[in-house]
């Protein structure tokens, strides 16, 4: 072993001499070790001598430190003892009166809890005999005996035999009190007065058992609800009700209401089984509306009543109230939010909801004195925010009762086939029960004024609005009942089709099936507006059944449209149905007019809706049965516009320049004969079928503003009057084409305007006196009445009333588009002169077509324009030197319009009768 382990063993914390000389002896190096101990304590006393040599100074002064250290801690120690000794003598002298104090104090506290007792015994004994002498007093005993309580509750009675009696006295008395409270409850239902409960719910407040008691009102009422929802609408209860009224006495047989449908497996029990269920419903409403009143009244009179000895600073107030003294309702509350969170809490939040959501009451305001600022005495505002929520939600206790009732009906209707049966097809009459009463729970407001405190913000029942919460339970049954009243109408008008085999449609007979069936259906709805309206969408869907059913009988092809021979089946079959779909439409409107006008019900109607029930079944008779009747009659309207057209074609044929003498009367030409004698003859073969109106209404005029066509006469009025604007534009143009054309030509052509409007005048009302072409198609005549000046006017004459933008007083050009006074002027001209569309070459039938089909004036004039220039350039390439009369006259007229624009269209495209030619520019 070196030096170095050695001094390394020596250091060692572990060290220990026994086990060391037990090692060294055990390896027999004693003496070596012994050698080396020896070495290194000469070394290590060699090392100390050295260190104390050079640092003697400083241990020297390190020692005289430590010498008056031990001084110092000497004479601290002498102190503390003198100290220590000084306090015992002390404690001795103040042992004695410190003794003495405390055995009076003692004494006082005593005294002082004798006192204490004696004066809650005296209080008690006051108050006990108080109690006795008020015993009718009930609000005043009751607060006594609150008082007691709290007396006693803050001694310990038990070993007094005074206030173990009295003791025994205030219970009997607290027993009594609840007893009569109770009675005055119960009585306050009876006799619906505010006195009797307010003074019930007063004494138990004094009692501290208003908050249970409020649940518990509350939780009866729910409770008697629900026993007679179960009992009311019990199948067993109802089948024996039925039996013992059948049992008991022979009545006679009970009238079918609105909807009604045979029960199956019921047999003669069926009428008997509806008025029980129908009895035991209007029970079920009366009995709700019994309970509803009760829970209103118990909500407004805690709203009312008033506690005046309570300390109201910090309580939740309702509203800006000045009251000095807060309503029970604000102690509820107060109690309710301080202690948000409690065990018995939950239920009395929800009986307070449920009671101010009852009585109008929709929100709440906290009123906190400025000079409170103790966090733990302040309402949380987030519990108060979100009462407010809980209240602007809640339905009160009518919309938990409808809740419940929706719920009992669903399940009931659900298990027995024939309730369901009941409730689906007389929905109206369960519809009436809960509008009826929502009306009486409107009618029975609460007596007596309300105090500032406790005003309603916003009413729930309004005047003429029906609780949602009501017309929300009965909902599920709506939609099979308009189902049910959809089919009805539906079989109804299916029925009638397919029992008639033949094709001219219904006879009188079912078609006022049709039509009473509707008004009936009506007629059931209107014990509400939303059911009225949801009616008469049905009637018009129906009416759309109709016009389809209609529509597959109309016939079709060539047989319906031809107009050369006598008039056939199809044809025949078509007026038929025209005159079936005006008397419909007539019939539905009046019978829906007069079952629904004037109906308090129809005074009801709100913002959101956007028609009424009348509108919305006019407007359905409107768009479909008017457009049936026309897209009947437009083949053969446009047939004959095709034969019309051909004829009035014709008179180009004819001679305008080799005319009979001036001194003989014009006569109309060949060509409006013959169409004179066509329209006749189409008006006897084709039309004289249709229905005619009532001799009232037969007028020109007699196209309907609005519903169906009174008559099939009115039907043909509306579809021919695009038509007649046609024909007229088509004979305008074609008049202004003739050429060439003396000036008795034109008078003759003058004298054929006049003709027209006589020879179109057949398809107007059967009764229309001289003059209706001009009530009917007002512009389009005007325009053909105002041409006929211009055809006995000189050229001159025209040009000036044009140019000096004022009319002639005998000729009216503001009617008349330019573009037709200027073919006119071109079939004056010379044959050099040729009009446009020869120079086009086209026929006069394609220009005819192609100028209807443009309705830019501008575009006609351009037109015309491009075939004047075509004749001035063949003059110059003539090296013609001058140019007739009339091209100056077409150049100066055709230029007026290229420096001054058109004002306005004074030509109007026709309704698309006939396909439109493709457009070829005139060059």
């Amino acid at each position: 072993m070196d030096e170095d382990e050695l001094l390394t063993l020596f250091y060692s914390p572990q060290f220990d001499p026994n086990v060391y000389a037990s090692s060294v002896f055990g390896d027999c190096k004693s003496s070596e070790v012994l050698r080396l101990v020896n070495e290194k304590i000469r070394s290590l006393d060699a090392s100390i001598y050295q260190h104390v040599a050079s640092h003697h100074k400083e241990l020297l002064k390190k020692a005289k430190d430590i010498d008056q250290l031990h001084d110092v801690l000497q004479t601290t120690e002498s102190k503390i003892t003198n100290l220590s000794q000084s306090l015992t003598k002390l404690k001795h002298k103040v042992a004695t009166p410190y003794t003495a104090l405390h055995t009076q104090i003692e004494q006082f506290r005593r005294l002082q809890r004798s006192c204490d007792l004696l004066r809650k015994i005296s209080r008690a004994a006051l108050l006990t005999k108080r109690i006795q002498s008020r015993l009718t007093d009930l609000s005043k005993s009751s607060a006594y005996v609150n008082e007691l309580e709290q007396l006693f509750s803050s001694v310990d009675w038990e070993g007094i035999h005074t206030l173990e009696s009295y003791k025994r006295s205030i219970e009997q008395s607290r027993e009594d009190m609840i007893s009569q409270a109770w009675n005055l409850i119960d009585t306050s239902h009876e006799l619906a007065g505010q006195v009797q409960l307010g003074l019930g719910l007063q004494v138990f407040h004094n009692l501290g058992m208003l908050p249970g008691v409020v649940c518990q009102l509350v939780e009866r009422w729910q409770t008697e609800f629900d026993s007679i929802l179960a009992s009311a609408v019990d199948m067993d209860r109802l089948t024996q009700r039925v039996r013992s009224r059948q049992g008991g006495s022979a009545g006679g047989p009970v009238t079918a209401g609105p909807g009604r449908a045979s029960l199956p497996n019921v047999g003669s029990q069926a009428a008997a089984f509806y008025v029980a269920v129908w009895t035991s419903l209007d029970g079920i409403m009366d009995k709700l509306e019994r309970l509803t009143y009760h829970c209103r009244l118990l909500g407004v009179t805690l709203l009312k009543k008033r506690e005046s000895s309570s300390n109201c600073s910090t309580i939740v107030r309702l509203s800006e109230s000045t009251e000095p003294h807060p309503s029970l309702a604000e102690l509820l509350l107060h109690e309710l939010v301080t202690d948000w969170r409690g065990p018995d809490k939950a239920a009395l939040r929800n009986t307070i909801i449920l009671l101010f959501a009852s009585t109008n009451l929709e929100t709440l305001q906290s009123n906190y004195p400025e000079t409170l600022s103790d966090e733990e005495h302040m309402v949380p505002c987030e519990r108060i925010a979100e009462l407010e929520a809980q209240l602007r939600v809640n339905k009160g206790f009518l919309g938990w009762a409808a809740g419940r009732l929706s719920e009992r009906l669903l399940e009931v209707s659900e298990q027995s086939p024939q309730v369901k049966e009941a409730l689906d097809c007389e929905y109206p009459k369960l519809l009436k029960l809960v509008i009826d009463l929502g009306r009486r729970v409107r009618q029975t407001q609460l007596h007596g004024s309300w105090s500032d405190s406790s005003r309603p913000t916003v009413g729930v029942f309004e005047a003429d609005v029906v609780p949602a919460c009501l017309l929300e339970a009965v909902k599920p049954f709506e939609t099979a009942y308009l189902s049910k009243s959809l089919s009805r109408l539906f079989d109804q008008v299916s029925m009638a089709f397919s029992t008639n085999h033949s094709s001219v449609g219904l006879d009188a007979q079912e078609l006022d099936g049709i039509v009473q069936s509707a008004g009936n259906e009506l007629a059931y709805a209107t014990v509400h507006y939303d059911l009225l309206c949801k009616v008469s969408r049905n009637v018009s869907k129906m009416v759309a059944l109709f016009a389809t059913k209609v529509e597959s009988l109309v016939a079709v092809g060539q047989d319906a449209s031809q107009v050369m021979d006598p008039q056939t089946i199809s044809q025949q079959n078509n007026i038929n149905l025209i005159n079936l779909l005006c008397s419909f439409g007539t019939q539905l409107g009046w019978t829906c007019t007069r079952r629904l006008r004037n109906l308090p019900v129809m005074q009801s109607a709100r913002s959101e809706y956007v028609s009424s029930p009348l509108e919305t079944i006019f407007a359905t008779l409107e768009t479909r049965l008017n457009s049936m009747c026309t897209s009947i009659l437009q083949p053969l309207l446009q047939s004959i516009s095709d034969v019309i057209e051909e004829l009035m074609s014709t008179m180009h044929g004819e001679d305008f320049v080799c005319c009979q003498d001036e001194d003989v009367k014009p006569s109309c030409s060949l060509y409006m004969k013959q169409l004179q004698d066509f329209v006749s003859r189409a008006r006897k073969q084709y039309l004289s079928g249709l229905s005619s109106p009532p001799s009232t209404d037969r007028a020109a005029s007699s196209v309907p503003k609005t519903g169906c066509f009174s008559c099939g006469e009115v039907a043909l009025q509306s579809s021919v009057l695009p038509y007649l604007t046609r024909w007229i534009d088509v004979f305008l143009h074609h008049i202004s084409l003739v050429r060439p054309v003396s000036e008795l030509g034109r008078i003759r052509l003058a004298a054929d305007c006049v003709e027209f409007e006589l020879a179109v005048s057949p398809l107007l009302l059967p009764s229309t006196t001289e003059g209706a072409l001009v009530s009917f198609a007002p512009e389009a005549c005007m325009k053909l009445r105002s041409f006929r000046p211009v055809l006995l006017a000189d050229s001159d004459q025209i040009l000036r009333a044009y140019m000096q933008q004022k009319t002639e007083p005998t000729l009216n050009v503001i009617q008349l588009p330019p573009s037709l006074v200027c073919q006119h002027l071109f079939s004056r001209a010379p044959d050099e002169i040729r009009s446009p569309h020869d120079t086009a070459g086209w026929s006069i039938t394609r220009y005819i077509s192609w100028i209807l089909a443009r309705s830019d004036e501008s575009e006609r004039l351009t037109f015309l324009r491009n075939g004047l220039a075509a004749y001035a350039h063949e003059v110059q390439m003539r090296q013609q030197r001058q140019y007739p009369t009339m091209y100056l006259v077409l150049r100066d007229f055709l230029q007026h319009f290229v420096n001054q624009p058109l004002k306005a269209e004074l030509t109007h495209r026709s309704d698309g009768l006939t396909p439109q030619p493709s457009e070829v520019a005139c060059t």
